[in-house]
């Protein structure tokens, strides 16, 4: 999951800017936390699916889809740092 050092089209360096941070990971835990998690609790309280199935089918779709997010929205938070030149903020002392 690691973005090249320079655009294959037009030759911009990237690798000053490819830190996105700890973002795409947060975003990640909340739609998964939010959408897919209480799926498994819902089939085990309400159909009476067993707790073994429950995680046998969930642990794999939560790690899957964890995946995919990230990869996404890494891409998307990189986007929007390349488009607005945005660039980590450095302390100058006093003003």
């Amino acid at each position: 999951m690691k973005f090249r050092d320079r655009c294959e089209a037009c030759g911009a360096d990237f690798s000053r800017l490819e830190d996105t941070g700890d973002g795409p990971a947060i975003f990640v835990i909340f739609i998964v936390g939010i959408f897919i998690v209480p799926l498994p609790v819902l089939l085990s309280v309400v159909a009476g699916w067993p707790s073994w199935l429950s995680l046998g089918i969930f642990i794999p779709v939560i790690v899957v889809v964890s995946v995919l997010l990230l990869r996404w929205l890494r891409g998307a938070m990189f986007t929007q740092q390349w488009r607005r030149a945005a660039r980590e903020q450095r302390f100058q002392g006093k003003s």
